[in-house]
């Protein structure tokens, strides 16, 4: 489903994006709204629904610091917005994920959640490990397609 919006994107006129002030300040609102205000406004949410209900708490939680990345390319696609702008931000929001979403999801569960009872605690490591193969995944899925598209330009039928 990305791969259609993901061939408009010009990786030659990457560079000259990244060179941008107007660039580095976006990327400041992102970081700020995705990864700042954003889980804690989920927590927040699922504190004032699922007072009582903890697993289903637990489940809000890490649904909600878990930032929907893969389908901005096509949201922005359907707006025709600027393709080439809209990969950095992808990018950079899947590596925070793969940084931020282990301690969040310890920090907001175990810690802020205060979890005392034994199956909704989150080890550090478990989370952390789902995360590499999931976020390691995504990107093999974007590398194989950039590969595609590379052969398929370089040595076309």
């Amino acid at each position: 489903m990305m791969w259609p919006a993901l061939t408009k994107i010009k990786y030659d006129t990457l560079p000259a994006i990244v060179s941008t002030s107007r660039l580095w300040k976006h990327i400041g609102i992102s970081v700020a709204l995705n990864w700042i205000l954003g889980p804690f406004v989920m927590v927040a949410l699922a504190w004032i629904t699922l007072p009582d209900l903890p697993t289903y708490r637990t489940g809000v939680i890490l649904v909600g610091i878990a930032r929907c990345i893969a389908m901005v390319v096509i949201w922005n696609d359907i707006a025709r917005g600027d393709n080439e702008y809209c990969a950095i931000l992808v990018v950079l929001n899947a590596l925070m994920q793969m940084i931020l979403f282990s301690p969040y999801a310890v920090l907001f569960i175990n810690i802020i959640g205060g979890n005392k009872q034994k199956e909704l605690h989150i080890p550090y490591g478990s989370v952390a490990i789902s995360v590499l193969i999931v976020g390691s995944l995504h990107f093999l899925d974007r590398n194989s397609y950039s590969l595609a598209r590379f052969s398929i330009l370089e040595y076309p039928l």
